[in-house]
């Protein structure tokens, strides 16, 4: 892209850029970074529970299918909120220097211009425990700088510009604007070392809006996630001005001029469907798209090796044990749901009852129904017999009634006396 003579055109050397340009992975690279298997270590699945579950909670995790697609939406996402943004040609980063010199106060540095199109949005939902959140901190952390400022230069305009990337915050539902500002300045201390959350004036909110923007743009911010923002209010049910609500975001987002990346459970989508909702807070809080994470379905590529992992190497289960009908109860009881899994064999890693091929439905039912605290979220009990020699595939789980009984093993005598008595009947049937 850097090559592009319209891509070259745009970025003008900034520095903001180009710096973005050098971290930028292949795919290959992107999961070899995300991937986390110590399951697949020599002698895992023989090391202790305790260990075993470390490993389950701590260090596994299976990139999704589309990961390197949602890399790169959040890669343009920051690129984008770049183009219009040079220090070389936009100073306005220098009243950083001043401020931490001395020279200038914050409340006499004027409200930064506005951009024309400087930044994008952009809406990931998804079910809870689904590994939302969990995969978007792992790309994040594949677009971190180790050194947050650049070097005195021409590019620079001759100053030392800071540069953060991306920063994280989260909603919640007891939140007022203020404690959600604080922490997005919280955020930018933590990864430059500086004290900018100290100085936010207590003064109106408006204030404090225009320090932040601030604060934003003088670090070189290129992007802020925002976590479980289905937390937020809906402005038209909500009389408490203090409190987060989604025109606030809206109004935030259109004067920050940089990009947000929102992320959220189904329960957002109320934020936008009321029918006197604007139409406009929809089309800005996601500018740059919806991008929906869907539930496994049970012939995924994903969820098959997730199951492979959980069953085999963290419960140490016999490799011919993972028929097609264990594959297919285990996605009954957890509809495609990580999080759901994972507890799971978590549950069965506490056991301190050894899982046999005959006792394993029972005990993954079990599991089933102690990690799950509403009711309504525990399915109806599978009566199925792993013992089955048949593995054809079916689309749909086999309900087994009634189970055969193993044949015990013949008494000699019993067997001899049988073979008398068939050998008379067939004197008797015989033709004269």
């Amino acid at each position: 892209m850097s090559n592009d003579p319209f891509f070259k055109q745009w970025v003008d050397g900034n520095p903001f850029i180009t710096t973005l340009e050098k971290l930028k992975l292949t795919e290959p690279e992107l999961i070899s970074k995300m991937a986390e298997r110590d399951d697949l270590q020599d002698g895992f699945s023989c090391a202790p529970a305790a260990i075993r579950r470390i490993g389950l909670s701590k260090r596994f995790f299976v990139p999704p299918d589309y990961s390197y697609e949602l890399y790169e939406r959040i890669y343009h996402l920051i690129l984008v909120g770049y183009l219009n943004r040079h220090p070389k040609t936009d100073d306005y980063d220098k009243y950083l220097h001043d401020i931490d010199a001395g020279k200038q106060s914050i409340k006499n540095v004027p409200k930064p211009p506005s951009f024309l199109d400087a930044g994008t949005a952009m809406l990931r939902v998804g079910r809870s425990g689904q590994g939302k959140t969990k995969e978007v901190d792992k790309i994040l952390s594949c677009l971190d700088l180790k050194n947050h400022f650049h070097p005195p230069s021409e590019e620079t305009g001759g100053r030392r510009v800071p540069q953060v990337l991306w920063i994280k915050v989260f909603i919640k539902s007891t939140s007022s604007k203020r404690p959600f500002l604080l922490s997005i300045l919280n955020a930018i201390d933590e990864k430059l070392g500086s004290n900018l959350a100290s100085r936010l004036p207590s003064a109106t909110v408006g204030d404090e809006i225009i320090y932040v923007i601030k604060m934003c743009r003088m670090v070189g911010l290129g992007m802020i996630v925002v976590d479980d923002v289905q937390f937020v209010l809906n402005a038209n049910k909500t009389k408490d001005a203090k409190k987060l609500t989604n025109e606030f975001l809206e109004d935030l987002y259109n004067d920050l001029g940089i990009p947000m990346f929102f992320i959220g459970t189904p329960e957002v989508t109320d934020l936008f469907s009321e029918k006197d909702q604007p139409e406009q807070t929809e089309r800005r809080l996601i500018s740059d798209g919806l991008f929906r994470v869907q539930d496994y379905t049970s012939d995924s590529a994903t969820w098959k090796e997730l199951v492979k992992a959980t069953m085999l190497n963290f419960l140490g289960l016999k490799r011919d044990w993972l028929t097609d009908k264990l594959e297919n109860m285990l996605f009954y009881y957890c509809e495609g749901n990580v999080s759901k899994l994972k507890r799971l064999t978590e549950f069965l890693l506490n056991e301190k009852q050894k899982l046999t091929k005959a006792s394993l439905p029972e005990s993954i039912y079990r599991a089933h129904c102690e990690t799950h605290i509403r009711s309504e979220s525990i399915k109806p009990k599978l009566k199925i017999k792993l013992e089955d020699n048949d593995h054809e595939r079916v689309e749909k789980l086999v309900v087994v009634t009634k189970t055969a009984a193993e044949p015990l093993p013949e008494d000699p005598k019993e067997q001899a006396r049988d073979e008398r008595v068939k050998a008379l009947l067939d004197q008797d049937m015989e033709v004269e």
